[in-house]
């Protein structure tokens, strides 16, 4: 992704631009933020503010996800997003989409795959039930986290589970969670196949 040269780059540098120009503090409309480069309102990061975000960036890797509308000639904007990460100026190809797990769900697993890179073969929680019941459970949790790799699970790395419908969003960290939940899609059950030998029976 290219920046214009007034743009910094990377997600803590793009959400204190945004801020400035939300602010008036830059020669843009502040309506026009909306167009820049920004923390998408929800995810790690977005709270920062035009007078500059923390002194310090995380110690690890840490996934957000960036945004941003583009006017267009038809009626409304379109929207874009990219990966972003808050520990360095990484950040990963442009999606479009309309957001609720399009566009913005390959831009999330674009940032774990640069902060944890792996994160596809994590064991997924395979029940609706389950993904509340796991993260609250200390046995549960344990079990579930025994394959991460060291590390991981304080650096706050995602839980994967199974999706329950083709577009279901990527859920962000929130209170009382705090890590992405990835959303996968459920390995294809092949019923049309015969069980191995029974060609011999026909």
């Amino acid at each position: 992704m290219t920046a214009t040269p007034a743009q910094p780059t990377g997600a803590r540098a793009r959400q204190t631009y945004y801020w400035r120009v939300r602010n008036a503090r830059t020669r843009l409309r502040p309506e026009s933020a909306g167009q820049a480069w920004h923390i998408h309102p929800g995810h790690p990061g977005g709270a920062y503010c035009d007078l500059g975000h923390e002194l310090d960036p995380p110690e690890h890797h840490t996934p957000s996800l960036l945004s941003r509308s583009q006017p267009t000639r038809r009626r409304g904007d379109e929207q874009e997003f990219c990966g972003g990460c808050l520990a360095c100026e990484w950040e990963g190809p442009v999606h479009r989409g309309d957001g609720f797990g399009d566009g913005d769900n390959e831009a999330v697993e674009d940032a774990h795959d640069h902060c944890f890179p792996g994160w596809r073969t994590l064991p997924p929680i395979t029940t609706v039930e389950d993904r509340w019941t796991v993260p609250q459970s200390r046995s549960g949790w344990a079990q579930l986290t025994a394959p991460y790799p060291a590390g991981w699970v304080d650096q706050g790395a995602p839980v994967v589970a199974w999706r329950r419908h083709r577009r279901e969003a990527h859920l962000p960290p929130h209170a009382g969670r705090p890590r992405y939940e990835l959303r996968v899609p459920r390995p294809r059950s092949d019923r049309s196949r015969r069980p191995a030998g029974q060609e011999a029976l026909f």
